[in-house]
């Protein structure tokens, strides 16, 4: 082998190695090789079960969204018992494009098992991260596992890894759900765009999360909101509603009834 021949290999071996390096940096440095068990096979099995069970009872929230590009919308699985199984919060932020979510399993009302998707860095540096946590009886972790990927269709050609325990909340899902906190529904003013009237509702802090809504009936409520609309800007009000998809593909939520707070 001549000198520029040697050269090359040497180059490309470098290469390799960086790359390598890379991505074992990207898992964290107290990672170790991850080989499921049987508990945790049990865990997976539910989680399955719970994902396949087609008798379960969907419900979401209002969609959110802010004028920086942000958005949230959660949805909720009940069972017979009118128990929750599974709660899926998916959400953007303003830095990224990307949607990403936070989806929980219950077993018997309490937390069981978490599953989160999410970008880690910034723009240039960035990857993504599948990261799985099983609770015990008292909803603490006792194993988190995670893998990483450049880009997110990459993610199940990797292997996880054991990662330090940790405790994913679902308090911002339950918010949304119940129209509480940065999710609280005050009254923000209406949109008129033919043929429909939107109620805007949402938290009453400047960028706060919003959220519309199709009106299709004028109650007592709607026209006290109208003739009063500068007056009424942040009055709490309550939303009942409904999700339905139109003929081009987009999704309304149809108010069904208001009431003020």
């Amino acid at each position: 082998m001549n000198k520029f021949s040697l050269y090359v290999s040497l180059i490309v071996l470098m290469f390799i190695s960086s790359c390598k390096e890379n991505k074992d940096s990207k898992q964290g440095k107290d990672s170790v090789s991850y080989t499921p068990s049987t508990q945790e096979l049990e865990y997976q099995n539910y989680s399955s079960s719970v994902d396949n069970d087609t008798s379960l009872i969907r419900g979401n929230s209002l969609y959110y969204s802010k004028e920086d590009g942000s958005t949230m919308e959660v949805f909720i699985n009940l069972n017979e018992e009118k128990q929750t199984v599974k709660i899926e919060e998916l959400y953007s932020n303003a830095s990224s494009s990307s949607m990403c979510s936070n989806t929980f399993y219950f077993n018997k009302g309490l937390k069981y098992i978490s599953k989160e998707l999410f970008e880690r860095g910034d723009e240039l540096s960035g990857y993504f991260v599948e990261r799985i946590s099983y609770y015990d009886e008292k909803e603490n972790p006792i194993k988190t596992i995670e893998r990483v990927a450049d880009f997110e269709d990459q993610l199940y050609r990797e292997e996880f890894k054991v990662v330090e325990n940790y405790n994913c909340s679902s308090k911002r899902a339950l918010m949304a759900l119940n129209q509480e906190g940065e999710f609280s529904t005050t009254f923000q003013g209406f949109i008129k765009e033919e043929p429909y009237l939107y109620l805007i509702v949402g938290d009453n802090e400047d960028n706060g999360y919003t959220s519309a809504l199709v009106v299709q009936y004028e109650d007592q409520t709607i026209k006290k909101l109208q003739m009063y609309e500068a007056e009424m800007i942040g009055k709490g009000i309550q939303v009942e509603f409904e999700t339905l998809s139109g003929t081009q593909g987009y999704d309304y939520q149809i108010l069904l009834s208001t009431r003020l707070r």
